[in-house]
């Protein structure tokens, strides 16, 4: 677990970086960008982690935007709202 949370951190800094003064851009199909203020990438993360654990909330719009995005930095990262559908719980092994 402490693995994953050091890459979403590192993952979390390489992409501040790109948004340097504070706008997020996010490349979308035909060669447009959606634009959010650099905050909202903690909203979308957390609003992510909720929809992992179950709970029946929308979709943050960075997290649809980066899920279209052709660059797989976004539309494969921790703020993609794809990926969240896609986990699959893992296999109980606790013992009965």
């Amino acid at each position: 677990m402490k693995g994953v949370v050091l890459a979403l951190r590192d993952q979390l800094r390489r992409l501040q970086k790109r948004v340097g003064g504070g706008t997020v851009t996010i490349p979308q199909p035909g060669g447009t960008v959606a634009r959010f203020p650099a905050g909202e990438l903690e909203t979308a993360f957390l609003i992510n982690m909720q929809r992992l654990r179950g709970q029946d909330v929308r979709p943050h719009p960075l997290a649809v935007a980066a899920a279209s995005s052709p660059d797989a930095e976004w539309s494969g990262s921790a703020f993609s709202a794809s990926w969240v559908t896609e986990a699959v719980a893992p296999e109980d092994l606790s013992e009965p």
